[in-house]
């Protein structure tokens, strides 16, 4: 295989799709040119992080110590933090310190707060006092807040200075902070936020002015207990590039970079949908499989509850399925649509609570909106199966499926829209597990339904 005359991005992006593919093609390769991979790893950080991510986490390790220390930080903050997480306890406790020290206090927070309290405890010895001290502050907060999303590498000013020294002050920022250099925060003598400057008003400004006379005063932000959700709504709201973080005392602490706050968004969305079905909020491929067990296995067990109390409603119609076999065979179709058409209303609602579309004041006509739309969904299906099925097996069936399908239909709206509604008015997560509740109701009425009212008219 000879790369050498290719582009560096060919050769990197061929390399991930190979690692992709074949892992264990892309881990012999990678044993036998051990040049190339840390050229790939100092050039394209990015790539480098993929690859680890699907090869053996000892085979990853490896490659990973073959690298300074510098780069090693930079490929492994590209990676799932998670990813990252598992391949510290491959690491020597030297070379895993060594490569904490190298990544920046919020990457290193990252990773250090996956790993059990023993690991982080023993690297968290072996780092510089000052590193020590700005990791352990923001693991103090919440991984899904601003505290734990934001950098403490942010520029902040003294409110009295003039243009000039504040333009001579960013000159040595930018060596320190590089990307970090978005805006200018201007603080009081106790480090209060009081603005935020633009580049462009301080480049222009006459050097003598005051930097109180070219800053924007109050500008928009969070604390560092803010919901990440809050968090990425603001920032969208505003289109800023980052949004600063303030403590109790209003005193500048961090920011939450734009990018920090698109991957909230993903991370929230993400977690809406797992927590719809029942799964692990915070879980990945790179779970441990006994987290992932214990995670799940709660919902599944609902799952089997509300199984058992659907066939204990079957049951009930024994003699109708007994007489009419048809029916039995016919009989999940209806909770198949129904349950289709509640999932749809049951996802529209999901989607506009995550994006902050549906407030409380709302809630009840988005519900009284998808009970609608259900129950014209609804017509419209039962009167193509109600003809279908008077012309395959007599009117009296027909009127069953008419009715069965009908009343399987309001009620999946209701719940698919009622469900998310009634566990934000409770305090609890709108997603958490809806689907299955969605389920239990769609499969009730719908099959239990449908016996009742073969029961009656057959």
């Amino acid at each position: 295989m000879r790369l050498k005359f290719l582009r560096p991005r060919i050769v990197a992006d061929g390399l991930r799709d190979l690692a992709r593919r074949k892992p264990a093609e892309a881990e012999e390769y990678f044993a036998q040119h051990t040049g190339e991979w840390t050229a790939l790893a100092s050039t394209n950080p990015h790539n480098a992080a993929d690859i680890l991510e699907v090869l053996t986490e000892p085979f990853a390790a490896t490659l990973l110590q073959r690298l300074a220390p510098e780069v090693a930080g930079e490929v492994l903050n590209e990676m799932n933090p998670e990813a990252s997480a598992n391949l510290i306890p491959e690491l020597s406790t030297d070379v895993a310190a060594g490569l904490i020290q190298s990544m920046t206090p919020d990457q290193a927070a990252d990773i250090l707060g996956l790993l059990n309290d023993e690991i982080q405890t023993d690297l968290l010895t072996r780092l510089d006092t000052a590193e020590k001290a700005a990791i352990v502050d923001l693991l103090r907060h919440a991984p899904d807040s601003a505290g734990g999303l934001m950098t403490t590498d942010v520029v902040s000013l003294p409110v009295g200075i003039t243009a000039g020294e504040a333009i001579e002050s960013l000159r040595r920022f930018h060596e320190e902070l590089g990307n970090n250099l978005m805006y200018v925060y201007a603080v009081d003598a106790d480090g209060r936020l009081r603005g935020v400057v633009s580049f462009r008003e301080l480049f222009f400004a006459r050097p003598g002015m005051g930097l109180d006379e070219v800053m924007v005063e109050n500008p928009i932000s969070v604390s560092t207990t803010t919901d990440r959700e809050v968090v990425s709504e603001l920032v969208q709201r505003y289109r800023l590039l980052a949004i600063p973080v303030v403590d109790s005392q209003h005193r500048l602490v961090g920011m939450v970079k734009i990018d920090e706050a698109l991957e909230a968004v993903q991370a929230e969305a993400t977690e809406d949908i797992a927590a719809m079905v029942g799964a692990g909020t915070e879980e990945t491929v790179f779970t441990p499989v006994n987290t992932s067990v214990r995670r799940r296995f709660p919902w599944i067990l609902v799952n089997l509850l509300i199984g058992m109390v659907e066939a204990v409603v079957i049951l009930q119609f024994g003699g109708v399925i007994e007489d009419n076999v048809r029916i039995a065979a016919y009989m999940p179709l209806t909770a198949l649509l129904a349950g289709n058409a509640g999932a749809q209303s049951l996802a529209v609602i999901i989607r506009a609570m995550s994006v902050g579309d549906l407030p409380p004041g709302r809630a009840l006509r988005a519900v009284r909106r998808e009970f609608i739309v259900g129950a014209l969904n609804g017509i419209l299906i039962a009167v193509v199966i109600g003809a279908g099925s008077a012309l395959l097996f007599g009117m009296q069936t027909a009127a069953v499926f008419f009715i069965a399908i009908l009343a399987a239909f309001f009620a999946a709206g209701f719940a698919g829209a009622g469900i998310p509604v009634l566990l934000r008015r409770l305090g609890l997560d709108p997603a958490l597990a809806s689907n299955i509740f969605l389920t239990m109701v769609t499969d009730i009425v719908g099959m239990g339904g449908f016996l009742a009212v073969a029961a009656v008219l057959l």
